[in-house]
This record gives C-alpha cells, sequence and structure tokens, in this order.
C-alpha cells in the first residue's frame, strides 16, 4: 500500500459563492447517463442470477380422446404433473457463474462512479489552471503592447531603435498568436466543466488553488490487488473454469417425476393413478463438443490471465514512476517562483525603459520568466492527471496532497 498523507485542497471564497469539491463529485455522478446505464444492466444481471438458480418449471399435460373397443364405446381424459430432476448441481454453477457476472458489474460501476467524480474534479481544475495561465497571457500582452507604444512615441533616430521596434511588434503578434489558443483552452475547459456538473463556474466559484506550499511522500508500493481490469481477467478465468465443469455435468441426462390421472367414460368407468419416472437420453449429440469447447476457452483464459499480470504490474510501475516525475517538476516550480519572477519582469521593464537594458536582454529576461510561470501550472496539472489515473487503478477517490 502507498503511504499518502492526503488533504483535500480547498481555497476560500470571499464575497461569492464557492462550490464545493463534494458537490462537484455529486453533481457529475447525478448527471451521468452512462452511470446510470450501467446500474440498469447491474439490476438486469441481478434478475438473471435469481433465474439462473431456479430448476426448470415443472409441466402439466392433458389429454383427450375417444375410446373405441369391439364391446365399448367412450371418451378419454388424462391429466400428467411432471417434474424435471437434474441428476447433477449444474443449476447451482450457472447460479454461480450468474453471480460472478453480476459482481464483476457491481465493480466496474463502483470504479466508472469513481472515475466520473475524477473526470469531473479535473475538469474544474484544468478550467482554473488554464484560466490562470489566460490570465498571465493578458498580463504579459499588455506589457507588451505598452512597451510598443513606447517605442512608437520615441524618435527613430538610429537603425538600433527601428530594428527594437520591429523586434517588439513582432514579439506582440506572437504572443497575441499564443494568447488566442490561450484562450481556447480556457473555453475548451469551461466547456468540458460544464458537460461534467451541468453548469459554468466562475473563476472566483471553483474551489481550488495552488497552495503555498506541500509535501509529497516517496513510499509508493506496488498494489495491483484492486486494478479492475486485472480482477475481470480473474473472474473471466473463474467462469471459463466452472463453464468446463458445467459442460461435463451437462452431459448427464436429466430425471423426470411425475403422477398422472386417467379416465375412461365406458360402462363400467375406469379410472387409473400412476407414477412417472423417466430420463431424457440424448442419442445423437452428448455434449462432448460442448465439453471440448469449454476446454479450450478455460485454456485460453488462463493464458490472458497470466498475460494481463504481467501487464498490469508494468501498468502500475509506470504509472508511479509518471507521478514520481510530477512531483519532481513540482518541486522543481514552487507556486513562490510565480511572484519571483512578476517582479523579474518588472525589473527588466523598468532597466529597459532607462535604457539600462538593450530590448534582446529586456525580451530574454521576459519570456524566461514567463515560461516559468507557465510551467508552474502546467507541472500541476500534469501531476493531477498522473495522480487521478493512478488513484483509479487502485479504485481510490480523487485526492492530492499539501501541507499548509
Amino acid at each position: 500500500m502507498i503511504s499518502f498523507k492526503l488533504f483535500v485542497l480547498m481555497s476560500f471564497c470571499l464575497n461569492s459563492y464557492c462550490m464545493s469539491i463534494e458537490e462537484i463529485s455529486r453533481l457529475a455522478i447525478e448527471l451521468s447517463s452512462s452511470l446510470n446505464a450501467q446500474e440498469m444492466e447491474e439490476r438486469a444481471l441481478q434478475s438473471e442470477a435469481n433465474l439462473k438458480g431456479r430448476w426448470q418449471n415443472p409441466q402439466i399435460m392433458g389429454q383427450f380422446g375417444t375410446l373405441k373397443t369391439d364391446n365399448q364405446r367412450g371418451s378419454t381424459i388424462e391429466m400428467s404433473l411432471t417434474q424435471p430432476v437434474p441428476l447433477s448441481d449444474k443449476y447451482s454453477i450457472r447460479k454461480e457463474m450468474a453471480l460472478i457476472a453480476l459482481d464483476n458489474q457491481k465493480k466496474q460501476t463502483h470504479l466508472f462512479e469513481k472515475w466520473v467524480s475524477h473526470q469531473a474534479i479535473l475538469a474544474t481544475w484544468k478550467m482554473y489552471l488554464t484560466s490562470k495561465l489566460l490570465n498571465h497571457g493578458a498580463l504579459r500582452t499588455k506589457r507588451i503592447r505598452l512597451v510598443k507604444k513606447y517605442l512608437e512615441v520615441r524618435p527613430k533616430v538610429t537603425i538600433k531603435q527601428r530594428v527594437e521596434l520591429s523586434i517588439i511588434t513582432s514579439t506582440l503578434y506572437e504572443l497575441e498568436k499564443m494568447q488566442d489558443l490561450k484562450k481556447y483552452d480556457y473555453e475548451m475547459a469551461k466547456n468540458n466543466m460544464q458537460f461534467w456538473i451541468g453548469k459554468n463556474l466562475s473563476d472566483s466559484e471553483i474551489p481550488f488553488s495552488l497552495p503555498d506550499h506541500y509535501e509529497f511522500f516517496d513510499d509508493y508500493n506496488l498494489d495491483i490487488s484492486k486494478d479492475l481490469e486485472l480482477n475481470l481477467a480473474k473472474s473471466l478465468f473463474h467462469v471459463s473454469q466452472m463453464d468446463n465443469e458445467l459442460a461435463g455435468k451437462e452431459r448427464r441426462p436429466d430425471l423426470f417425476l411425475g403422477v398422472g390421472h386417467r379416465v375412461e367414460n365406458v360402462v363400467p368407468q375406469n379410472q387409473f393413478n400412476y407414477a412417472i419416472v423417466g430420463l431424457n437420453i440424448p442419442l445423437w449429440d452428448t455434449g462432448i463438443h460442448r465439453l471440448e469447447s469449454a476446454r479450450a476457452r478455460e485454456a485460453r483464459d488462463r493464458k490472458k490471465l497470466e498475460e494481463i499480470e504481467k501487464q498490469t504490474y508494468l501498468k502500475h510501475q509506470k504509472q508511479i514512476e509518471l507521478v514520481k516525475l510530477s512531483i519532481e517538476q513540482l518541486k522543481r516550480y514552487p507556486k513562490k517562483y510565480i511572484d519571483q519572477n512578476e517582479r523579474i519582469i518588472e525589473e527588466a521593464e523598468v532597466g529597459f525603459r532607462q535604457g539600462l537594458l538593450d530590448v534582446n536582454t529586456f525580451l530574454l529576461a521576459e519570456t524566461q520568466s514567463y515560461e516559468v510561470i507557465d510551467q508552474i501550472f502546467l507541472s500541476w496539472y500534469s501531476y493531477l492527471e498522473n495522480l487521478s489515473s493512478f488513484q483509479l487503478m487502485r479504485g481510490e477517490e480523487f485526492k492530492w496532497e499539501f501541507k499548509k
């Protein structure tokens, strides 16, 4: 098991309504039509499990006819009741197979519910992060636009001054292009969030913010016991084993037990009570092909299970490494770098206006600082995505850790 100290990351909304993380998750689950469809499938499998465990219904038969002999004429009425009685426990095996299918569906539904919750929270996180990227990009574009105006009103006496204006102008065009892309990402994130929770949220209503301080734990032990794909493969192999057993037991005939009553309306009237004992013996198909098919599928599912176990180990190991890599990036780009790099940009702009820095040095400082700021937000989203995938593999709620 992984040792986590997990806390819910909350921000306090001032002078506005702030939706809680629990409410985001609840809305997404309530709105999910796919989740509702899985719940209906669960109900259907429950009914099938109840049906599979029951014996075959009894048969009631009635016969009517005429009776003609040399001395007597009349009609006959006959009624019989028979009940098939299996000579094996095939019905209990069928029910057990149906219950395994029901249990698998419950596991899938439970995990899908968690997946819906994860996606809704991730979508809200992405809206928050793309909003921050968009806002910082807008500030950057505004700053470069003001610098451009400053250069435009300055007398263009030298070639250097004209070149500087050209560099700033082309930089502004590139920033505006980047800003269009950031706006697109923000709008898509907002639409995606609305898809999951059914409503739009303003930036102030989102219950997330980057923590000032946080710590991560490096104890990531490999645990594949709750991996859904592996558990489904184990269940499938178990079902094929039972199907192999069932195929052998279905070759046995069913015993029929019953009673009957016959009335012959002649003079004098005759009445008969009798017992019925019978066997249904297949003459042409003894079930050998069904048994061979079941054995082949059992061997197939055993090989599949072996392969999926190997793949599951690799998948979890890979995801652990991705989470660790994301943590290293977060450590490399802490939140405090936002204020630090914004001060660097302001100092670079002042130095440029005072003639202490040339345009290339100013743009280099400005570009590198904004790249650091962007990486802070991008690193957080990469971490959240990788952590969400890892926790879903383990069937866990979506939580992230930080230290206040």
